[in-house]
């Protein structure tokens, strides 16, 4: 029977192994391949990155499709009646699985916006595998053609944030002194603000105004305002730490402006943090969004989870498909991309593993 310290030192010879073997595979690989390997051998991280490749796919084929559509509206190139589904204007996909009566094929993909005026509140079934809502719209064309807005607004919600914070942070943590305690400062009255409820205070003042993308852009503009002080403070600590470096001191003396060695080397050093903020972030202005929407303050005329979800939500005992099927793909996209920002965070800076 083997002691405790044998046993001690089987365990260290094993751990000892395993990470020489790690750095054998390494070797000669660069920072883009020794991050996939990490991301690879986190199944979590993997389930995340499946779910956010297959919503960014839906995404940019339900946007082409939507372009196509407003094209040959706009073109007056429709073939017969627009409210008729076999239209040009209302395009759609069927499936006919063999045996099926032809005449009742599966809707994958039908016009967003047709009608069937004889098929209102139907259950989910073959001919629509997510049913259908109180004005006959097929439920799966709707979550399928929400995901472009869904998706859209939070990529550009959180793009626009990121760059705010990242221009402020880098400045703040290159020149310091009074710039970055102004910044800190700035951060700390943010901080202080109800967001949430200053937003729907936002939204109800400028319901009325018109402007370019309505609401929606409303939001944008007041999240980029508001939302930039936690990546300001991220790039802010990243600069404190990279500017004192040798290959900074060396562009200082051969004489490099300041502009380009913020922008050209330091900033590149730190893209790993901002990568991470950005796959987060993105889950929380989706969220933020179709909460808004769920509220009430989104865009009736849109097609977005949130809306079809503040639309259906007095439906959920009678009709529990129409608002479910939105809810769960609000749900999965927040779960997608917290589990690939939570991969990525680990893969780039593995210290940050618990």
């Amino acid at each position: 029977m083997a002691t405790v310290d044998e046993k001690v030192e089987k365990d260290e010879f094993i751990l000892d192994e395993k990470a020489l073997r790690e750095i054998e595979a390494m070797k000669g690989a660069n920072q883009t391949a020794i991050v996939w390997r990490r991301i690879k051998k986190d199944k979590m991280g993997m389930l995340g990155m499946y779910i956010v490749i297959f919503l960014i796919l839906m995404a940019l084929v339900s946007w082409i499709l939507l372009m196509l559509d407003n094209w040959l509206t706009n073109a007056n190139l429709l073939l017969g009646d627009p409210n008729n589904p076999a239209s040009l204007n209302n395009l759609y996909i069927e499936l006919w699985i063999p045996g099926m009566d032809q005449t009742n094929p599966i809707v994958l993909f039908q016009h967003p916006r047709y009608q069937f005026a004889d098929q209102s509140t139907l259950p989910p079934s073959w001919a629509h595998p997510f049913g259908t809502d109180r004005l006959g719209q097929d439920m799966l064309s709707r979550v399928f053609f929400g995901a472009s807005v869904s998706l859209a607004l939070g990529f550009i919600g959180q793009m626009t944030t990121v760059i705010i914070g990242t221009v402020l942070g880098s400045i703040a943590g290159f020149y310091g002194g009074i710039i970055d305690n102004i910044l800190q400062r700035v951060v700390e009255v943010l901080y202080s603000m109800p967001g949430f409820i200053l937003m729907i205070f936002i939204i109800v003042l400028f319901e009325d105004v018109q402007i370019p993308g309505g609401k929606y852009a409303v939001v944008i503009i007041f999240f980029a305002l508001i939302g930039w002080g936690g990546t300001a403070l991220i790039i802010r600590s990243n600069f404190f730490s990279l500017k004192e470096q040798d290959f900074v001191e060396a562009e200082r003396a051969l004489g490099a402006s300041d502009m380009r060695i913020i922008f050209k080397h330091i900033l590149p050093n730190s893209l790993a943090p901002l990568i991470i903020i950005i796959t987060l972030g993105i889950a929380n202005v989706i969220f933020t969004f179709a909460a808004l929407a769920f509220f009430g303050f989104g865009d009736p005329n849109a097609i977005s989870w949130g809306d079809d979800l503040n639309k259906w939500q007095n439906n959920l005992l009678d009709y529990p498909w129409m608002p479910m099927f939105p809810a769960l793909f609000i749900f999965f996209t927040v779960l997608g991309f917290n589990l690939l920002g939570d991969s990525l965070r680990d893969a780039l800076d593995p210290r940050l593993k618990d």
